[in-house]
């Protein structure tokens, strides 16, 4: 756009110099105004413009011929005193058009006072496009940031609602297996007994066959609803999401979590993880006086592993005394598994526990 305005100047400009058109200083004077006016379009410095404006009026007042193309010059000075409101500008640009009214003739001084009245408006609407155009970028790079952190929040609900319907549902099938199993199952047992009972008291009874077909049946679904709870019960088990809802439990401090296991782990390496989690949280609350804390769990090709860490220095219970630490390192052996502590810097708990593992025998499990 200040391309465009600036030829438009120049043309009106060219328009003044047919009565100087044998003189050369007005081919000297139309050479010197553009390159005036390009350098400062280009640089758009204000040292730059005050020297080439400073040597230019000093050219009005050696060549008249140079006055012509004063509104041209001048536009650049106008512009700066339209964006800074500085007086200097405005003052520079009158003492130009002075010196050129004194050394042209009086139309032609007047022509081009009408013509440096143009490039102030020009000056004026080129400012308040440029401002326009920066409240517009301004406008336009916070409506996309507000767009994207409403992305971001859309997809941190989204996930929470994910993650809540989750556990949701894993904890009504938790309480499912619950009910069947405290209720149902003991209903079936006690029908057993009563049944037994009449087996032993009355053994040779008309209905001997019809009861051991009972007690056969109740068996049956006493089997077959210990099963389907124990298998609902496996099902409401889900490490990822207990161990989330670990984490959003833990206010001590800040914890990050970082959790890298591609498959579900086994139960008996699931619940111990779970073990060891809580009694290491716990152990953070109590004892560590720690700003930041860490959780990680890994799964390689032969293992997985556990790493909880904090940058507390408070007091912490002996490594081998420890009845916290004591049961994690039991827990960690039934499983063939292994466990270090590093107390350098904080507090670290190092877990790995091999695929396939199997609970060793004479062990307890939870």
């Amino acid at each position: 756009m200040g391309v465009l305005l600036r030829l438009v100047l120049l043309a009106c400009c060219i328009t003044l110099l047919p009565g100087q058109a044998e003189d050369v200083s007005a081919v000297v004077a139309l050479l010197a105004a553009l390159t005036s006016s390009a350098l400062n379009g280009y640089l758009q410095a204000k040292p730059v413009l005050g020297v080439t404006l400073g040597l230019y009026i000093l050219a009005c007042m050696l060549w008249p011929p140079f006055g012509l193309f004063v509104p041209l010059v001048c536009y650049d000075a106008l512009v700066m005193f339209q964006a800074t409101d500085r007086p200097g500008w405005l003052l520079a640009v009158i003492g130009a058009f002075g010196v050129t009214v004194v050394n042209l003739p009086v139309a032609t001084g007047l022509s081009v006072g009408a013509l440096l009245g143009v490039s102030y408006l020009l000056a004026y609407y080129t400012v308040a496009l440029e401002k326009n155009d920066k409240m517009a970028r301004t406008l336009r790079d916070n409506a996309h940031e507000l767009t994207l952190l409403l992305q971001r929040q859309n997809q941190e609900l989204l996930a929470k609602q994910d993650y809540e319907i989750r556990l949701a549902t894993l904890n009504e099938r938790s309480r499912i297996a619950r009910e069947i199993h405290d209720h149902v199952g003991h209903l079936l047992s006690r029908c057993l007994l009563q049944v037994g009972a009449l087996l032993v008291t009355k053994p040779h009874g008309p209905h001997q066959e019809s009861l051991t077909m009972i007690k056969d049946t109740l068996a049956q679904a006493m089997e077959q609803i210990r099963k389907s709870v124990h298998d609902l019960h496996a099902e409401s088990f889900e490490l990822r999401t207990q161990v989330e809802a670990l984490v959003q439990e833990f206010t001590f401090c800040p914890i990050r979590l970082d959790y890298r296991l591609e498959r579900e782990p086994s139960k008996d390496i699931a619940y111990c993880f779970l073990a060891v989690i809580k009694e290491g949280l716990n152990n953070i609350m109590r004892h560590s006086g720690a700003t930041q804390a860490t959780l990680m769990l890994l799964e390689h090709p032969a293992l997985y592993q556990l790493i909880l860490q904090d940058n507390g220095a408070g007091a912490r219970p002996d490594t081998g005394q420890g009845l916290g630490l004591k049961s994690m390192l039991e827990r960690v052996q039934t499983l063939q598994g292994q466990m270090t502590i590093d107390q350098e810097g904080g507090f670290r708990i190092f877990i790995s526990i091999p695929k396939g593992g199997k609970t060793r025998e004479g062990s307890h499990h939870r």
